[in-house]
């Protein structure tokens, strides 16, 4: 007999909730459950730990024609079977997944919800709304228990460089378990730790590649290629569909997305998907956006030369970071030319153009084009025809509802720019 109050849970919903803000400007096309974080994005974790269940997908409403595109889910209408509901915060990292049935209660942490288990009539209380703009927490503990839980928590871009690494060894645990070698080794190729290296179907490893496992795993997606003389130190995850150039030194923490071209020498950076930086160059404890195009010898400072905490400016606030590594945030669709070098705990924007010998501003805010002439606006409708051109090249036609997004990043960062410019 089923115990009073206990029920089983068949839907999700995941959710945006009010800190989305210090995450731009890598959550203007996406939603923060979309950011990568190990070997998955955190809406891929919870896939994985939550099959044969309807999701539904709560985030800021200008983000949903987009979402709608990417999966086939509810975005931003709750329509539960049954008569109950598991809320899941798209910040979490849920390694675990929380127990789907149960009584209700709800989940929290540092006065943030992390997750809310609700019978149909508490979870119909909800709407994407109130997570956007409220805190539900002070509505839900007058109606259900309240417990007290450690999740790890994406508060700020370097929250997800901090976790990334322990995140890909876990990620490898508990989901490919094991190493495995589908893919082609070229003569050549030595595995160090072999046991803990997966390369998948498709993939090419060209020779006098080393890889080496000894202190975390290194996972391949398929038909990715790693040219010649390429040195890889785990744990490391490169995605399906992209290129590793030859004499790279991919180094532990790297995780490199979707169709990305990527050389030189990176450590524990993050490039999100559709991103090239493919000639020398050193990127460090960084999130790389999409569809980033990084000129030759563009570098980035990860360490301060006094050996301090890195300050970053968020919301035109400086925030101690308390992290002595710590590289920048770049939003998508952003170029830089040549020699670039970008300075410790810079944040730059969503479609800059920067193409100067100077050190650019810590903060850059979106759609500039900076220049040894200084700064000015770049022209939406110039940034948009470089953006479908840059597409094209990959395969990719922009979908309506990507430039409407677009052109709409653009008015809302008007005001950031216009603090710059007056």
């Amino acid at each position: 007999m089923q115990e009073k109050g206990y029920f089983q849970v068949h839907n999700i919903c995941v959710f945006e909730d009010n800190h989305y803000s210090k995450l731009v400007p890598l959550v203007y096309t996406r939603a923060v459950f979309e950011l990568r974080c190990g070997l998955f994005t955190a809406l891929d974790r919870i896939n994985k730990h939550y099959p044969n269940t309807t999701i539904t997908l709560f985030c800021r409403n200008y983000l949903s024609d987009i979402l709608q595109e990417r999966y086939p889910c509810r975005i931003n209408d709750l329509y539960i079977t049954g008569d109950t509901c598991l809320f899941l915060n798209g910040r979490a990292l849920f390694s675990l997944p929380i127990p789907i049935g149960g009584c209700e209660e709800i989940g929290i942490q540092d006065n943030t919800l992390v997750y809310a288990r609700l019978k149909g009539e508490n979870a119909k209380k909800l709407s994407p709304e109130m997570f956007l703009t409220k805190n539900p927490i002070e509505l839900l503990k007058e109606m259900v228990q309240v417990v007290n839980t450690q999740v790890p928590m994406i508060n700020y871009f370097w929250d997800i460089i901090k976790h990334n690494k322990a995140q890909i060894e876990k990620d490898f645990m508990l989901f490919v378990k094991e190493g495995a070698i589908y893919g082609e080794l070229y003569e050549g190729v030595y595995l160090m730790n072999e046991d803990q290296i997966f390369i998948g179907k498709g993939s090419r490893i060209k020779p006098c590649s080393v890889f080496d496992a000894s202190d975390g795993p290194i996972y391949i997606g398929q038909h990715v290629t790693i040219a010649p003389n390429t040195t890889i130190e785990g744990p490391v995850c490169i995605g399906s569909h992209s290129v590793v150039q030859s004499h790279s030194r991919i180094r532990g923490g790297t995780n490199i997305g979707e169709v990305c071209k990527i050389g030189g020498e990176i450590v524990n950076t993050i490039f999100h998907s559709h991103t090239t930086k493919q000639h020398d160059g050193f990127i460090g404890d960084s999130y790389i956006g999409s569809w980033v195009n990084m000129g030759a010898d563009t570098v980035n400072s990860n360490l301060l030369n006094t050996y301090g905490d890195v300050k970053v400016e968020i919301e035109g606030n400086m925030t101690n970071t308390h992290h002595m590594f710590l590289g920048m945030a770049m939003g998508d669709h952003t170029k830089t030319a040549i020699n670039t070098t970008i300075m410790t705990g810079s944040i730059i924007g969503f479609a800059c153009n920067i193409v100067t010998f100077a050190y650019p501003p810590k903060c850059l805010p979106s759609f500039v084009w900076l220049s040894h002439h200084g700064m000015k606006v770049y022209s939406l409708e110039k940034a948009l025809q470089v953006a479908r051109i840059v597409m094209k090249r990959r395969g990719k036609e922009m979908t309506p509802a990507e430039e409407r997004l677009f052109r709409l990043i653009f008015q809302l960062t008007e005001k950031e720019r216009n603090s710059v410019f007056k």
